[in-house]
């Protein structure tokens, strides 16, 4: 069990010392001193307490606990960041939007100036990163777009293929990334209901070709 004792110091290795004193006073008197490793990972310094057996602090109030404090060498790594293939990571994030459904949580709503459906961030995640940048509309005249977003991300409209708050999927494999045109398009262009039928079938081929490509083996 670990305790986090936050003390003001104005001194290098005050505030560890300070930490074995009011250690010491907490548990003198103990039937069996305990010996305590104290590191001070800014001056990476370690020290052990040892702990004098005092019956009543009454009888030996002034008796203090014996502080050694001597340098101890860290061990110098590198961190490396762990790389996921994207395919992977779009698995992971299907299974968490399926588990989220699942669970019946894909009915909840929460109330903001009307009432909604939430919805599920892993599942928006997992289409953003099947897209790899590019709007997923066959059709697209214009695919790959040059406009980015204030953070950086491809300008990108993650789409429920049927009405999410008339009860559509939050699911990967009901959902597409569009470019700004072929979102409005589908909601509302002359033919929205011929192309939200073409997307629902891409959709459910796109879904089902990155979770077979996982499948057959890891890959970037």
């Amino acid at each position: 069990m670990g305790y986090k004792i936050a003390l003001q110091s104005r001194i290098g290795a005050g505030k560890t010392i300070e930490a074995g004193r009011l250690i010491a006073d907490m548990v003198r008197g103990a039937s069996s001193p305990p010996a305590l490793w104290i590191v001070n990972g800014q001056h990476r310094t370690g020290g052990l307490l040892r702990i004098n057996q005092v019956p009543d602090p009454v009888e030996d109030p002034t008796a203090p606990g014996e502080l050694l404090l001597r340098e101890e060498p860290f061990a110098r790594r590198r961190m490396r960041a762990k790389t996921v293939p994207w395919r992977a990571r779009y698995g992971e994030l299907r299974w968490r939007a399926e588990t989220w459904e699942a669970a019946g949580r894909d009915q909840n709503r929460v109330f903001t100036s009307g009432e909604r459906r939430v919805r599920s961030g892993a599942a928006r995640e997992a289409v953003l990163l099947r897209s790899q940048g590019r709007c997923e509309n066959p059709d697209c005249l214009l695919a790959v777009l040059p406009y980015r977003t204030t953070a950086g991300q491809p300008l990108l409209e993650i789409d429920h293929i049927d009405d999410h708050a008339q009860g559509g999927r939050d699911h990967p494999g009901a959902m597409i990334a569009l470019c700004p045109n072929c979102h409005a398009n589908k909601t509302r262009g002359a033919d929205r209901s011929a192309l939200r039928e073409r997307l629902r079938g891409v959709a459910q081929a796109l879904d089902s070709a990155v979770m077979q490509q996982e499948q057959d083996g890891p890959r970037a």
